[in-house]
């Protein structure tokens, strides 16, 4: 036996259990950090726990995200005077597995909103 076969070190995979896996994926869905900040907070590749949330989502382990839910806009009242709708605003908030993306967008140009919505969409 050769000094070199000796020093090597023998590397087995790591074991990681349902529950811990859950965790993790489910810190990496809660919007406030990202996938790698989690995975580097617990030692893991970020490759890996991607592959943990695609599984969880292919097992329905995970709730269906829908991509857009339709809101009702109501136009201002024509009585209420234009400062007091000035200052509404339309708040959109988009989930994703990096942040939430918030667009505000004010309630007297409503109608603006609701084409570039379709344009983005479309």
């Amino acid at each position: 036996m050769t000094s070199q076969s000796i020093d090597r070190e023998i590397r087995r995979r790591r074991r990681y259990t349902p529950e811990f896996r859950a965790r993790v994926v489910t810190a990496c869905l809660q919007g406030d950090t990202s996938i790698a900040q989690v995975a580097l907070q617990h030692g893991l590749n970020t490759n890996l726990v991607q592959t943990w949330i695609r599984k969880a989502r292919r097992q329905s382990q995970l709730p269906a995200v829908p991509d857009f839910v339709p809101l009702p806009v109501t136009p201002a009242a024509p009585d209420l005077p234009v400062s007091a709708t000035s200052s509404a605003e339309i708040r959109i908030e988009v989930p994703s597995a990096r942040g939430t993306i918030t667009v505000h967008w004010p309630v007297a140009d409503a109608a603006q909103c609701e084409q570039w919505l379709k344009g983005l969409l479309g």
